[in-house]
């Protein structure tokens, strides 16, 4: 059996993911798709010299553009090896893949995750101060994600790489505040000065995480 790992390096950053790459088989194949602005940290290179690392850093800037090469590669795998002794992993919190898997059901064997390998171990949890920080760091990154989604979603694809990275830096940097009404007021004055003509639509798509971040 042939298991390939797609990372969408973009994707698991921004949300914060630390990757482990303990619980995987031998002899796996981990692959990561970065545009040519991402640099791959050497923290997130699997350490293991049983798994067979590769990296495509050459993908051009665009909305969904590390999207369109995994679900290619994807493809690409699909066509080389027969769906029982293959197996695809795509790691990303983008749930755009989940239709993509669900199309191509029938030629690979494929999932989605949030992660490559097992959690790391108990003991980095243990301490009270930490696991607070941890929570804390899971809501961050579940309300950046929920954002993203949603430039996804009501942008139609017509958001400027440039701008979606720019929205989700503003919220990011926002977020660390006790008031909701403060940091809303915040994330808007900021993208209203940074984006004149569409800073007023921005705002609306990213109100509903940044408020659920407080729920």
């Amino acid at each position: 059996m042939e298991t390939y790992y797609l990372i969408d390096y973009e994707n698991i950053k921004l949300a914060g993911v630390k990757l482990t790459y303990s619980g995987i088989p031998k002899n796996s194949n981990v692959i990561f798709f970065l545009t040519t602005k991402d640099k791959l940290t050497d923290s997130d290179k699997p350490k293991r010299k049983d798994i067979n690392c590769q990296i495509f850093d050459n993908i051009p800037e665009g909305m969904e553009s590390v999207d369109k090469y995994i679900s290619a590669y994807m493809g690409y795998l699909a066509g080389v090896y027969d769906k029982n002794s293959l197996k695809v992993c795509i790691i990303s919190r983008n749930k755009g893949y989940d239709n993509i898997i669900a199309f191509m059901s029938d030629l690979v064997s494929a999932e989605r995750r949030e992660q490559v390998g097992t959690s790391a171990s108990k003991k980095r949890t243990a301490a009270p101060s930490k696991q607070g920080a941890n929570i804390g760091d899971g809501r961050l990154s579940k309300c950046l994600l929920e954002a993203e989604e949603a430039l996804y979603e009501y942008g139609g694809g017509g958001i400027p790489r440039q701008d979606f990275d720019i929205v989700l830096e503003l919220v990011r940097s926002s977020l660390p505040g006790n008031d909701k009404k403060k940091v809303l007021s915040e994330i808007k004055e900021k993208l209203y000065r940074r984006f004149p003509y569409i800073g007023e639509f921005y705002y609306e798509v990213v109100t509903p995480s940044v408020e659920d971040y407080f729920a």
